[in-house]
């Protein structure tokens, strides 16, 4: 078993799973971009970025067009979505060296706001509740088109629009799990709990 581990988030049902390929790309880019970015080549970091963010569309659309959508994959996505998201601080760390300096406040809370909620979340439940919010779509978009965004228009301030949504996000779970609401797939925090 120990032996066919990675083998078996790429095949399921005795089937390659293309989706969980595209997936599990897009964490092993994390690798690459890093290594452009800490040898000054932060364009080309920013276009295997971009290539590797498109593939968080591309797995979902994959899964569901060839039939073989499935909750293995859909815990897989997430969990390599989180650790892109993650990389995400250190790609703009090392694009953007001051910017700490400058909106710090909004890093912390865009980074380690989701992390407070999922401990939150994991009192109030026993359980990592991570429901499929619109707000929370709108988040996770953000956040991956940050880089970008900032690198063709030069507005940081982005940063701080993006930890706005987030926040609000997290505290709209907040309130749903508060109302009793459970449904991950819900809307949004004013759906039937």
């Amino acid at each position: 078993m120990a032996d066919s581990f990675p083998l078996n988030l790429v095949v399921e049902d005795g089937r390659l799973k293309l989706a969980n390929v595209v997936t599990l790309t897009r964490g092993l880019l994390v690798i690459p971009i890093l290594a452009l970015l800490l040898l000054g080549f932060p364009r080309t970091a920013l276009g295997v970025y971009v290539a590797a963010a498109l593939t968080d569309a591309v797995d979902g659309w994959l899964a569901r067009r060839s039939g073989q959508s499935s909750a293995f994959g859909a815990q897989l996505d997430a969990a390599v979505d989180n650790i892109f998201s993650a990389a995400i601080l250190l790609f703009l760390l090392l694009a953007y060296p001051d910017i700490v300096r400058t909106h710090g406040l909004a890093l912390l809370v865009l980074f380690g706001g989701p992390l407070l909620y999922l401990a939150v979340s994991w009192l109030m439940r026993r359980r990592l509740m991570m429901f499929h919010f619109w707000s929370a779509k709108a988040g996770a978009f953000l956040l991956f088109c940050l880089w970008p965004a900032i690198a063709v228009t030069g507005w940081t301030w982005l940063i701080t629009v993006a930890a706005a949504i987030v926040a609000l996000s997290r505290l709209e779970q907040v309130i749903y799990m508060l109302r009793g609401g459970q449904n991950l797939e819900a809307a949004h925090g004013l759906a039937a709990p």
